[in-house]
């Protein structure tokens, strides 16, 4: 160091043991300035007053279309009705048969009314966007109990919510409760029909819900009183096959769980549709005939079916649309691609308002671009 540069720095070192620095020169905030206020909290997001359920009736991955599956396992079966099922909040079937996997056997050898469907059904219902399937139904027990508690496995995984059976009394009986944005759906799924003999003296009695009145509407009125539900759906599986009217054993227990709490109930089994009762104002949709299903073509209803698109409130009473579509096949086409359009949805509703006749029948609005139509209770 020079000798030159040396008092300077000696200064220096003098100020700062002092505790002195260099005068802060960078510019300050006048006195006053405000301090910029934060911005507003976003207002607590409100529960929806209600919630769209899309529920379709019986859906089979066995039988001809299992080997569909197992050859293309990414094959959509639903694409056509997508825009439907991506209108609703929550999407519902009954899962028709076990998903098992039987070294590709999707068919007892010599017994065509027993059946299981690929694994690969659970991924495509996943696919289609369906929230829960009811598993409680005659052939649960096709392939046996390894099959059923595969089925619940493979749906597990799939991210597919199911109700009506599981490994023990508690659970094929436990209500399956979904969630969207605070709003709260209970499902309930039984079965009043059986391939072998009386469910309630079959090994298979603990794993799969049947229909026994006083247990069911026992769940309701828990479900409510619990206030666990913003709605309760029942899904019903029973009733005589190809008939237009439902069994009075049926409509007795549907009444029942209205009166106890239940806001909808959806049936299924007769692999046709059935008529529609409005009981105390809330719906009873007695058979919403076949979803995905390859059926004979002995009775022309086994191709005609409607989705349910239900209005679930908080509070009052629910609204129902029907949507219809027609099975080619395996392939569901909505009847707004037919070549007469308006001959096919006159054949549909025409048919749904006389079979719900004697059921004290149903207002059917004219049906929209999208091919549903408003139901209603007769005069409301």
């Amino acid at each position: 160091m020079s000798g030159r540069l040396a008092p300077r720095v000696s200064l220096f070192l003098v100020l700062a043991a002092c505790g002195h620095t260099a005068p802060d020169r960078s510019p300050q905030p006048s006195a006053s300035a405000a301090v910029p206020a934060p911005p507003p909290l976003p207002p607590p997001r409100r529960a929806p007053d209600h919630l769209t359920l899309l529920a379709g009736g019986d859906v089979s991955f066995g039988r001809v279309v299992g080997q569909m599956l197992l050859r293309d396992p990414a094959h959509d079966f639903f694409a056509a009705i997508q825009p439907w099922l991506a209108a609703a909040d929550l999407r519902v079937a009954n899962l028709e048969g076990p998903l098992s996997d039987q070294h590709g056997e999707t068919v007892k050898p010599g017994q065509p009314l027993v059946f299981t469907g690929p694994p690969a059904g659970a991924d495509a219902l996943a696919r289609a966007g369906f929230s829960l399937v009811s598993t409680a139904n005659n052939h649960a027990w096709d392939y046996g109990e390894p099959a059923l508690l595969a089925t619940i496995a493979l749906l597990d995984a799939a991210g597919v919510r199911h109700a009506g059976t599981g490994p023990d009394r508690a659970a094929s009986r436990r209500p399956v409760i979904l969630e969207r944005d605070g709003f709260r759906v209970a499902f309930l799924a039984v079965t009043d029909i059986w391939n072998d003999g009386p469910l309630a003296k079959h090994p298979a009695e603990p794993l799969v819900a049947r229909a026994e009145e006083a247990e069911l509407v026992a769940a309701v009125r828990a479900l409510r009183a619990a206030e666990e539900a913003d709605a309760i759906v029942v899904s019903y599986h029973g009733g005589a096959e190809y008939a237009d009217e439902p069994l009075a054993r049926a409509r007795a227990l549907h009444h029942a769980v209205i009166d106890a709490g239940a806001t909808v109930v959806i049936g299924h089994h007769p692999h046709v549709v059935q008529g529609v009762e409005w009981y105390r104002g809330r719906p009873i949709l007695y058979s919403l005939g076949n979803l995905l299903m390859r059926m004979h073509r002995d009775h022309p209803w086994t191709e005609l079916g409607y989705l349910a698109r239900v209005e679930l409130p908080r509070a009052g009473l629910p609204a129902v649309w029907a949507c219809p579509f027609r099975i080619h096949g395996v392939e569901v086409r909505t009847l707004t691609g037919e070549p007469d359009r308006a001959a096919s949805e006159r054949l549909f509703f025409d048919h749904l308002a006389a079979i719900s006749r004697p059921l004290g029948g149903t207002a059917i609005a004219a049906p929209g671009a999208d091919g549903c139509a408003r139901l209603a209770p007769p005069g409301g």
